[in-house]
């Protein structure tokens, strides 16, 4: 993937720990090999300094582990984004982050 974004996914505190590799670009995310503490209803969200409030949500949550791919909303600005959170919504607490760079 050309122009890409790379980070490491870990968990949110020791309830919800979380591992996997992070790329973002070309109008895709892909999570891969990732780890991550189930939750109910699960959203994937990439964001600016992990503010979900402002963040672009682009689906639920595939897979709690293994490799999915998720498609980036075309218009996206993923200069804008540095990071990404797997967020509960019925808890509304985050699951899963990583910084991206």
């Amino acid at each position: 993937m050309e122009n890409t974004k790379h980070g490491e996914l870990q968990g949110t505190d020791n309830e919800h720990p979380a591992s996997g590799k992070v790329a973002l670009g070309d109008g895709v995310l892909k999570l891969q090999d990732t780890n991550i503490t189930e939750a109910p209803d699960a959203r994937v969200i990439l964001t600016a300094g992990f503010d979900e409030a402002t963040g672009i949500r682009i689906g639920a949550l595939k897979n709690f582990t293994g490799t999915d791919e998720y498609q980036i909303p075309v218009g996206t600005d993923l200069s804008q984004i540095d990071s990404i959170i797997v967020w509960c919504d019925q808890f509304s607490v985050p699951i899963a982050k990583s910084k991206l760079s």
